[in-house]
């Protein structure tokens, strides 16, 4: 989707939009987008040494300014450090995608990860927006990012199922509390997505095997998701061609959740 790029001039300045966990992955990909639309750009992410670099390569190659802020997603003892970065900025887009994973079954979760994934999942995207909020320059819009296990649960990830379920509805009771304002809320579900999470781990994981994707059903459309697919839908929601979307919950799946496939076709295909 190509969509056309933000005028600029001296009495219109460009657009801010600030992503959490826009560093890598399905965020970084939503950042690069923004950039190649004219946004200005605040990311964050927990490595410094990434964040910085990602910061630099938007800012120069698409002619952007792009601040990089180190922050865990559960520190939101200092969200209140983005209101004087965005105080006298046009801020139009914050999206809340930052989040982190855990391949267990829920009843073996252990209490104090069952936490952190309530915490990172549920309660840092609210205590964003509950932040910005007052900060928009309507009109505006959230985008959380939630996932395709919200939608049908996956067993072996339990929690994370869970707390994205959460994170939906969250996303149309704010979508009521803010359109008023003139600030769109809506929810994005990714599907199994190339680049994906770092953080959808089996217990004892630091990081996700780069081979995981291998082991990862193939959807009715004939590939993997890519970042770039939840990207061009995240572009095309905070645009005022979709100014009447407000408190959605979309899919970007590539039809895996579309309905169970007839598994006779499979049969006939492997006996031709």
């Amino acid at each position: 989707m190509l969509l056309p790029r933000w005028p600029m001039a001296r009495d219109n300045p460009p657009p801010l939009a600030l992503i959490t966990g826009g560093t890598s992955g399905i965020g970084y990909a939503i950042a690069e987008k923004f950039a190649q639309i004219g946004y200005e750009l605040i990311i964050t992410g927990r490595d410094q040494e990434r964040g910085q670099a990602k910061a630099h390569f938007l800012t120069s190659t698409f002619d952007i300014h792009c601040e990089f802020v180190a922050l865990s997603n559960t520190d939101w003892t200092r969200y209140d450090t983005f209101i004087p970065l965005v105080r006298s900025r046009p801020l139009k887009v914050v999206v809340a995608s930052a989040a982190i994973g855990l391949q267990a079954h829920l009843i073996d979760t252990p209490r104090e990860e069952f936490d952190k994934l309530v915490q990172t999942n549920v309660v840092a995207p609210l205590y964003l927006v509950q932040t910005l909020a007052s900060h928009f320059h309507a009109p505006a819009s959230v985008i959380l990012v939630s996932s395709d296990a919200s939608i049908e649960g996956e067993q072996e990830l339990g929690a994370y199922s869970v707390t994205k379920s959460a994170l939906n509805m969250m996303g149309r009771m704010l979508a009521l509390d803010l359109a008023p304002k003139g600030i769109r809320v809506n929810v994005v579900c990714p599907g199994d997505t190339l680049p994906g999470m770092r953080y959808l781990l089996r217990p004892g994981e630091v990081e996700r095997s780069p081979d995981d994707h291998l082991t990862w059903p193939v959807p009715p459309r004939g590939r993997l998701g890519k970042a770039a697919d939840t990207a061009e839908l995240v572009a095309f929601l905070v645009s005022d061609r979709a100014d009447f979307i407000v408190g959605s919950v979309m899919l970007v799946d590539g039809g895996s959740r579309a309905g169970r496939p007839d598994p006779r076709a499979k049969v006939q295909t492997l006996q031709n």
